[in-house]
C-alpha cells in the first residue's frame, strides 16, 4: 500500500511495512465495511472496527491519495497536482459533483482517494469546511453516495456575568465565538431591543454547546437556555424539541418567544410601494388597490418564509409572475410575488419553517423593477403587513408539557446558582 503525502504537491510515497498477516486482516475488514455496512469510514478506524466480523468480499487498497484545497484552487487542480491520471481525475470529479457543488470548495477542505492495484477508484472521501463528510464507496460498477457529519465531541458550557459598559464587551471575553451574541439577540428579538435597552447592571446567564475534536475547539453549537435580566426583569428562554422533531425557544411557562410572522421576509433596500386601496398602477396607469407592500431589492436577494406553514400555491399567477402562497396558524396566509425563481425543495404541500429561504427576488409578471410584492391575508381578507398585530407563535403542545416542564426543571438550578456541576454532568 502507498500513501500520498498531503503536504507536498509532487507525488511522494511512504511505503508501509506491515506484517503480512496484519495487512491481510486490514484488507479483509475494509472489504466488509465497504461492501456489507456501507458506512463511511476512515483508515484509522479499521483496527477498531474489525472485531469478530467475517469478510464478504476482499477489496485491495494499493494507493491512497490525500490532500487539501489550497487558496485559488479547486479539487480538479489539486488531484492533478498529486500526479493522478487526468482520466481518473475527471471520473472522480464527475461522480463527486452529483452530491457536492464543486464551486463551493473552500481552502482547507481535505480529501482522500482510495485506489486498487489496477488504479480503479475504491472510495473517495471529502470533508468540507462545515465539517460535512461526503463519501463515494464502490458497489460493483457504481458507487454508493453518503453524506454525514464529522464525529465531534460535544460539551455544555456557560457564560455568566454583568454588564459594566456594553453587553458586547461583557460577553466577548467569555464566549468562544461571538455568533452566540447574535443568537441571543435573535432569541429575544421580539422582547428586547439589544441596541437601545440594555443598561449597566443588567445580568446574563447562558448555557450553550461547543464541539471539539482532539481537544481543540471546532465550532459553536446551540444556546440551550439563557436568561437576561433587564433592569430587574428576568427574561428566560429554553430550547425545546418535541417528540415530532419541532424545535423552538419558549419561556418558562411554555410560550413561544417568536411571533407567528417576521416583520419582513427579506433584507430590502427600501419600500417602493405601501399598502393602499387606491394606488396609481405603474404599468396600466390607472388607480386601483395595492393590497400588499413592495420591497425593492436586487435580483437574487433571498426571500424567507415569514412564518411556519404549508405551501398552498407555487407557480405562475397572472400579474405576479412566479408566485408563492403559504398558509400559517391563526388563519393567516402570506403571499410572495414577482420571484425570479423558487428555492430548491419548495413544493406545494411542503412544510416550511420561519426564516427558511423559499425564493429569490425577481422582476417577473407585471413589474417595472426587481422587488418582492408581499401580501398577508387573515380570514380571507388582505391586511396591511406594516400595521398588523402579529400573534405569538404557538406555545408548547399540551401533550408535550411534561417533557418541557422536566427540561425547565433541569435548567432552573443553574439560573438559581444551585448544583451547577451536577447540571452540566447531566447535560453532557
Amino acid at each position: 500500500m502507498r500513501i500520498i503525502n498531503p503536504h507536498k504537491k509532487k507525488s511522494n510515497f511512504i511505503r508501509l511495512k506491515l506484517i503480512p498477516g496484519l495487512l491481510t486482516a486490514l484488507v479483509l475488514v475494509f472489504g466488509v465495511i465497504l461492501v456489507s455496512s456501507r458506512k463511511p469510514i476512515l483508515l484509522e478506524d479499521y483496527i477498531e472496527e474489525n472485531a469478530e466480523v467475517q469478510p464478504i468480499e476482499e477489496i485491495k487498497i494499493k494507493t491512497i491519495h490525500s490532500g487539501e484545497i489550497s487558496k485559488n484552487s479547486n479539487l480538479y487542480a489539486e488531484l492533478l497536482n498529486l500526479e493522478m491520471e487526468q482520466t481518473l481525475v475527471a471520473d472522480i470529479t464527475s461522480r463527486f459533483s452529483r452530491i457536492f457543488n464543486l464551486k463551493k470548495s473552500q481552502p482547507g477542505d481535505n480529501f482522500k482517494v482510495f485506489l486498487d492495484p489496477d488504479n480503479n477508484i475504491v472510495a473517495f472521501e471529502y470533508v468540507s469546511g462545515d465539517l460535512k463528510r461526503y463519501r463515494l464507496d464502490r458497489d460493483g460498477d457504481d458507487f454508493i453516495e453518503s453524506v454525514g457529519d464529522v464525529g465531534l465531541d460535544r460539551f455544555v458550557k456557560e457564560a455568566k456575568g454583568e454588564v459594566h459598559t456594553t453587553l458586547w464587551d461583557a460577553l466577548q471575553p467569555m464566549l468562544p465565538d461571538m455568533s452566540l451574541f447574535f443568537d441571543m439577540v435573535e432569541i429575544f428579538g421580539w422582547e428586547i431591543d439589544f441596541l437601545t435597552e440594555p443598561r449597566v447592571g443588567d445580568t446574563f446567564h447562558m448555557i450553550f454547546e461547543i464541539y471539539e475534536k482532539d481537544g481543540g475547539f471546532i465550532k459553536i453549537g446551540r444556546i440551550l437556555a439563557v436568561e437576561y435580566v433587564l433592569e430587574g426583569n428576568s427574561h428566560k428562554a429554553f430550547l425545546f424539541t418535541d417528540p415530532t422533531g419541532y424545535q423552538d425557544y419558549y419561556d418558562e411557562n411554555g410560550y413561544s418567544l417568536r411571533k407567528a410572522l417576521l416583520k419582513s421576509p427579506l433584507n430590502y433596500r427600501r419600500i417602493s410601494s405601501t399598502f393602499s386601496w387606491r394606488r396609481l398602477h405603474p404599468v396600466y396607469k390607472i388607480y386601483r388597490p395595492h393590497l400588499g407592500v413592495d420591497y425593492a431589492a436586487p435580483i437574487g436577494t433571498p426571500i424567507v418564509a415569514a412564518g411556519d406553514g404549508y405551501v398552498t400555491f407555487k407557480g405562475d399567477k397572472k400579474g405576479f409572475g412566479n408566485y408563492l402562497e403559504i398558509r400559517h396558524s391563526f388563519d393567516l396566509i402570506t403571499c410572495y410575488g414577482h420571484l425570479r425563481s423558487f428555492a430548491r425543495g419548495v413544493k406545494k404541500g411542503r412544510h416550511v419553517v420561519q426564516g427558511q429561504v423559499i425564493g429569490y427576488v425577481g422582476n417577473t409578471g407585471e413589474s417595472t423593477g426587481p422587488h418582492l410584492d408581499y401580501r398577508v391575508r387573515r380570514k380571507g381578507k388582505y391586511i396591511n403587513p406594516l400595521k398588523m398585530t402579529i400573534p405569538a407563535a404557538l406555545p408548547v403542545n399540551d401533550e408535550y408539557r411534561p417533557q418541557f416542564n422536566h427540561l425547565v426543571a433541569q435548567y432552573m438550578p443553574y439560573f438559581n446558582n444551585q448544583s451547577k456541576e451536577r447540571l452540566f454532568a447531566r447535560l453532557d
